[in-house]
């Protein structure tokens, strides 16, 4: 079950990025985006059936206190559009650390990494609502999805 969160959070393209440049703004999450919109197309149809539309917040604590927050509108399993400041009614909330989002991006087992750090707390996913609930819980279980993520930014 650990397994599936990773690949939502990679999916959504939502915590992990690869640049040697990383920086956790709007101009590195648009480079997120447009990856996972190009290869959404060829995800595992539970996967497209489960996101369906969405109102996802990511909530980034950074490591100098300041909060970037990002809203994505996601339509039939596409991100439509990203807007900094969020949503003030999201469907699921993502909230992760800089330093967390760090150790799985840097690390040379990225899913084993994503785990300690979900484990531990600094990677957190809440559903806000019961349709939210039972989709992510659907995706979690999915072996496909985890896949599909895992060769989208790793492969």
């Amino acid at each position: 079950m650990r397994r599936p969160i990773l690949c939502i959070a990679i999916s959504l393209v939502l915590l992990v990025s690869f640049a040697s440049a990383f920086t956790i703004d709007m101009a590195e999450t648009q480079k997120q985006i447009d990856t996972y919109n190009r290869n959404i197309d060829r995800a595992p149809e539970v996967l497209k059936s489960i996101l369906g539309d969405e109102k996802i917040n990511l909530e980034v604590l950074r490591k100098n206190a300041s909060t970037f927050q990002v809203g994505l509108d996601v339509k039939s399993a596409r991100i439509d559009r990203a807007f900094e400041g969020g949503w003030d009614d999201p469907s699921i909330t993502i909230t992760a650390s800089e330093e967390a989002i760090d150790n799985v991006r840097l690390s040379k087992d990225p899913i084993g990494a994503f785990e300690k750090e979900r484990d531990a707390g600094s990677i957190t996913f809440e559903a806000n609502n019961l349709i939210s609930r039972a989709k992510l819980k659907a995706a979690f279980s999915s072996t496909s999805v985890l896949q599909f993520g895992y060769n989208t930014f790793f492969g």
